[in-house]
């Protein structure tokens, strides 16, 4: 049987990574003993979601890519649906043109930003070393009222 592209997103209670880390195994688990292939697992930080779920405010969302029949796709839909650990899930069918490493995306994504971070710091730190140090300052030619050893104003004693 012929073996179509799907993605798998999961949105799991915020909780520690081996939480996380379990559950995920879980359902790659689930999809391997159904003959599919796993492309691509990517976990997300926790993210702020729109409205609470199940009385949760916030999420880690875990995309996993695959390839699978339709049987191994629907066993880890029912899982998923019966699933308490999981606040919500969506199985789309990716279409041919779709990308099948979104991680890698990511990972290029974040690199390239690093990168063009560094040139700004770089440059900005270039620019503040070209500006002239004043080391001498002028003297002051209209010293301020009673710094110059003169009353301007009298103290009288009367």
């Amino acid at each position: 049987m012929a073996l179509t592209a799907y993605e798998a997103v999961f949105i799991m209670p915020t909780a520690q990574d081996d939480a996380v880390r379990t559950t995920t195994e879980k359902y790659r688990s689930v999809l391997e003993n159904g003959g599919a292939t796993i492309d691509d697992v990517d976990t997300w930080d926790a993210r702020r979601l729109a409205y609470p779920i199940k009385k949760q405010r916030e999420g880690v969302y875990v995309v996993m890519n695959f390839l699978a029949t339709p049987e191994a796709k629907n066993e880890l839909e029912r899982i998923c649906r019966i699933s308490d650990d999981l606040l919500r899930h969506m199985i789309v069918k990716q279409d041919k043109k779709a990308d099948r490493f979104p991680s890698k995306i990511r990972a290029a994504e974040a690199e390239k930003r690093e990168r063009d971070m560094a040139a700004r710091a770089a440059q900005q730190a270039q620019a503040e070393s070209e500006l002239p140090v004043i080391t001498d300052l002028p003297a002051d030619p209209d010293p301020a009222p009673g710094e110059d050893g003169g009353d301007s104003v009298s103290e009288s004693g009367n």
